[in-house]
């Protein structure tokens, strides 16, 4: 007739990883060999973001709905 009492501390936890994000940071390992790749030949400035950073910066701002200035803080 009576009910289990909840555990609290289960149900946050469940609550807690429904929000949960992940994002992969393998782009930075290939980051520098990336960029040189970029630069090779290249005349005037070199790049300093490569374009698998440029996405993941894109994908920071949709996803947490940032404006551009907070973006440019990211780099």
């Amino acid at each position: 007739m009576f009910s289990q009492p909840m555990d609290w501390r289960l149900v946050d936890e469940r609550l807690i990883m429904r929000g949960e994000l992940l994002l992969s940071l393998d782009f930075l390992e290939g980051y520098d060999y990336e960029l040189s790749v970029m630069n090779d030949s290249k005349v005037g400035r070199p790049f300093k973001i490569t374009d698998g950073y440029a996405v993941f910066i894109v994908v920071v701002r949709y996803l947490f709905s940032m404006p551009y200035r907070q973006v440019e803080g990211v780099h």
